[in-house]
């Protein structure tokens, strides 16, 4: 195996990387009882190599460990089940996301990336939850009085069930499942009792039932409103992942900053140079680069608007971009060819 495999192959320089990280964090969590474990060394490897090609499904990898010759060899013949693999993932999830940056550290000082230019950009991910879910208080308090007035009328029914039994001395199949139906509605109201003492607490307007941290958004290139999450990440030229957070934020505009702040803390570089999509225009960001001083690369955020010629059209003819900056005497010159004087100055709140 040591042979099959080219001397600069993916797998041999996951292996050397990871196999020179302090994983004594990890090793302390581990016991002296029971069965033997595997190094976390070992399975840190097989995640990230997963990772780095694409496999992350527990079950993928374990099937790689005995049938991809690559897996074999890093893993040294190998060949743990999907649960190990699984639970070393979930019970080291802030370890592993400090190793996630370690990493990232020694690619750079190895000069595999260039911090001198990244580009940003970020996706939508459907949540596990119904839209249907996601209410206002007013929502929640008329499907609580609702669920309440269903509670009553199966209690009712359940006396009334007892009341025949009592004198037949026979049980009514009826009650085992009204006995169902009124535990799951004591379940249901039990939650919506919870969600609206969060929406109370944290001053939420909507929060869905099922997944209270999703936010509603347009997910997965879909028109319809749902919850989910906004997903965002900074890569290099070549490929390589700098930074990524998941957030609940709609829209991309309030992204910019914490990413390129993350991607510095991450490798210890300054970013030179930023690039990505007019959903992350707007004038704070732009003043942002400015101050940083970092070359942005990014359009405005009615960028297509303007590429199609929306605003030249006559119902968008008071659009801003038709007023006319007059620099001698610092004031615009409406479509109308009537002049705008400075009055005040007025800073916008980012809608999220």
């Amino acid at each position: 195996m040591e042979t099959a495999l080219p001397k600069d192959h993916l797998c041999r320089l996951v292996k050397e990387v990871v196999f020179s990280l302090d994983t004594e964090p990890i090793e302390t969590k581990y016991s002296f009882l029971g069965q033997h474990t595997y190094h976390p060394k070992v399975l840190l490897s097989l995640l990230l190599y997963g990772y780095a090609t694409g496999v992350r499904s527990s079950r993928k990898l374990a099937q790689r460990c005995i049938s991809d010759h690559t897996y074999i060899y890093f893993m040294q013949s190998y060949t743990p089940d999907h649960r190990t693999i699984s639970d070393f993932r979930k019970n080291n999830l802030k370890e592993i996301e400090k190793y996630f940056v370690d990493i990232v550290r020694i690619f750079s000082t190895l000069g595999y990336t260039n911090i001198g230019k990244i580009y940003i950009d970020g996706t939508k991910l459907k949540g596990n939850a119904s839209a249907k879910r996601t209410k206002d208080r007013a929502g929640f308090e008329k499907w609580l009085s609702e669920i309440e007035e269903e509670i009553g009328k199966l209690l009712k029914e359940c006396e009334t069930i007892d009341n025949q039994e009592d004198e037949s001395c026979k049980i009514e199949p009826e009650e085992e499942v009204l006995k169902k139906k009124l535990s799951d509605r004591k379940y249901l109201k039990r939650q919506i009792e919870e969600a609206l003492k969060i929406m109370k607490e944290e001053e939420k307007e909507k929060i869905n039932l099922t997944d209270r941290d999703a936010n509603h958004m347009k997910t997965g290139g879909s028109k319809d409103i749902r919850p989910g999450y906004n997903c965002q990440a900074a890569v290099t030229a070549v490929g390589f992942i700098m930074a990524a957070e998941t957030v609940t934020d709609a829209n991309d505009r309030n992204q910019l900053k914490p990413m390129i702040e993350q991607t510095e803390s991450n490798t210890q570089e300054a970013v030179k140079e930023t690039a990505a999509d007019s959903g992350y225009g707007s004038y704070s960001n732009y003043e942002y680069l400015d101050q940083k001083g970092i070359d942005g690369y990014v359009p405005d955020d009615h960028f297509q608007q303007y590429k199609s010629g929306e605003y030249q059209k006559e119902d968008n003819r008071y659009h801003y971009s038709n007023f006319t900056y007059d620099a001698l005497s610092d004031s615009y010159v409406c479509p109308e060819g009537k002049r705008l004087t400075y009055c005040k100055t007025r800073t916008n709140l980012v809608l999220v």
